[in-house]
Parts: structure tokens; C-alpha cells; sequence
């Protein structure tokens, strides 16, 4: 009994070799069109009474927006890292730098924006807003 389970502990650690080799030495490739760090993330947007919702702090880039339903709503989306105006620079409460514009009743499609952002990106809503996705990184 002890040789069998010897035996099947080697043979484990002979698989388990033989994939991290395989892993690392990048035989097996991705097959997306983007290397592994550099996927999108996502986020999908619903009805909400909150007028502004920060996305992701610091640099990146705004990939696009998936609109699936259709609101009476827009939202702005901003190059910003705060949700709070008192808290951002004179120069940045009066006019921040807009990197997309969801607008009222827009067609169900992929909007395609593909711009970078420095500070963070930050989502400020007004009206009903339909359901969409945002893609960022």
C-alpha cells in the first residue's frame, strides 16, 4: 500500500513539473487579442439615485460602453479621481476633462472610445438611466 501511494505521489509531482513547465515557457498561448494584464474590465451600469459613482482610480484607459436597454438618462464620464467636488482642484471642479458622454434615449450598440484617462474615471448620472457596461483598464 505504501508503494502504491509512493508511487502515485511521484507521478503527481511529475504532472504537476510538466505543466508549470508548459505554463511558463508559454507553449500554451493566448488565443484573445490582448496579452493577459492588459484585459478590460467591466462594469455594468444600473438605475441608481447616486449622482456619481467613481470607477477606477488612477490611470487607464476607457475601452467602451455597451448600451443593452435604453434610459431617459445620461451619464458623463470623467477624468477624475473624486466624487466629491469640494475635494477636487479650483481648476477641476469647473472643468473637468470629459473622456465620454452616454446621452438621453441613445441606440442599444458598443460605443467605441478607446481614450486614456490620468486621474481615475468617474461616472456622474442624471435622469433614468437604461443598462449599459462599461469597459476600462
Amino acid at each position: 500500500m505504501n508503494i502504491i501511494l509512493g508511487l502515485l505521489v511521484v507521478v503527481l509531482l511529475i504532472v504537476a513539473s510538466i505543466g508549470s513547465f508548459i505554463y511558463a515557457s508559454g507553449l500554451i498561448r493566448s488565443v484573445g487579442s490582448v496579452a493577459r494584464t492588459s484585459e478590460y474590465r467591466s462594469l455594468t451600469t444600473i438605475a441608481t439615485t447616486v449622482p456619481a459613482y467613481l470607477i477606477k482610480y488612477g490611470q487607464g484607459t476607457l475601452g467602451s460602453v455597451i448600451i443593452h436597454n435604453i434610459g431617459t438618462g445620461y451619464y458623463t464620464l470623467y477624468d477624475a479621481s473624486t466624487t466629491i467636488p469640494s475635494n477636487r482642484t479650483i481648476q477641476a471642479t469647473s472643468s473637468l476633462r470629459i473622456v465620454g458622454i452616454v446621452a438621453n434615449s441613445q441606440a442599444v450598440g458598443t460605443y467605441t472610445y478607446d481614450t486614456t484617462f490620468n486621474n481615475g474615471l468617474i461616472a456622474v448620472y442624471g435622469g433614468t438611466q437604461g443598462t449599459s457596461t462599461i469597459t476600462y483598464r
